[in-house]
């Protein structure tokens, strides 16, 4: 996961390093230096492939890679993150307009998006006229937000995920767990699925509250209809035990690490069928 977070104010930041930063971003972006990766998602009741979260990575000849816990905070403040999230949009729905064409026709594909994105963008009439170009059913995109980003602009965020949701996009609530998210905002903002922070799946095994908490999350997201992903699978017995507990989709390392569609073709193909 490598969702776009809510921010720390800037003067807590290395300023030195916020200076190196905005070097890199901008060589970044002139350069052409960030590519689309793609984490699978399986599925706990067929164990098929079925679909990937879509995440960036920048590197360059010149500064090497940049992790993205590093760069995405960079280019929401700066302001970077409307014109990359343009590439981004682009890029995944025309590796998954590939990926299609190689037979993964029931795929799905989840988009981090950032508050900054909805606020000062027009995130939703991008989102749908790439669908458009690329003849791809809304149904097959996931718009992923974390907790803490909802309380950004929440009427303004409403009303984007109500366009969505009119089109048949799905919305995930991504960390699920570690913001502020209740009850009340999960109705308020019409949430479709809640992906369980990797932080309680990594105690799952060993950890009596983090199962509590994953036994509670997934109990309550099935008697609300939400549908629920854990991210950062690592151990077989963290799969099964998340199988038990009926969570149903698993995301992490075990299952496959992010990877390039010119990389990994030929094994998620095996995997989808």
């Amino acid at each position: 996961m490598n969702a776009f977070k809510s921010l720390e104010p800037i003067n807590t930041v290395n300023i030195a390093r916020w200076h190196e930063l905005e070097q890199i971003m901008a060589h970044a972006m002139k350069n052409h230096c960030f590519n689309m990766v793609y984490q699978p998602l399986v599925s706990l009741t067929s164990g098929q492939l079925v679909g990937f979260e879509s995440l960036v990575r920048c590197e360059s000849s010149r500064y090497g890679v940049v992790g993205p816990d590093e760069f995405i905070p960079h280019v929401e403040q700066s302001g970077m993150i409307l014109d990359l999230g343009d590439w981004i949009f682009k890029q995944t729905l025309s590796d998954l307009s590939q990926m299609r064409k190689i037979g993964m026709n029931d795929i799905t594909i989840s988009l981090n998006i950032s508050p900054v994105q909805i606020i000062e963008g027009d995130v939703f009439s991008k989102v749908m006229s790439l669908l458009d170009k690329y003849k791809i059913d809304p149904a097959a995109i996931k718009v992923e937000l974390t907790e803490t980003a909802l309380i950004k602009s929440p009427q303004r965020i409403a009303k984007t995920f109500e366009h969505f949701h009119k089109e048949g996009v799905k919305i995930w609530l991504d960390d699920f767990g570690t913001g502020y998210a209740s009850l009340g905002l999960l109705r308020q903002f019409n949430i479709d699925g809640l992906k369980i922070d990797r932080s309680f799946i990594s105690g799952i095994t060993t950890n009596n509250e983090d199962f509590t908490l994953c036994s509670a999350i997934i109990a309550m997201a099935q008697r609300l209809g939400l549908e629920t992903i854990a991210e950062g699978i690592e151990q077989r017995e963290q799969l099964q035990i998340l199988e038990q507990l009926g969570c149903d989709v698993a995301q992490g390392y075990l299952l496959g690490r992010p990877s390039s569609l010119a990389n990994n073709t030929a094994t998620w193909v095996k995997m989808y069928t």
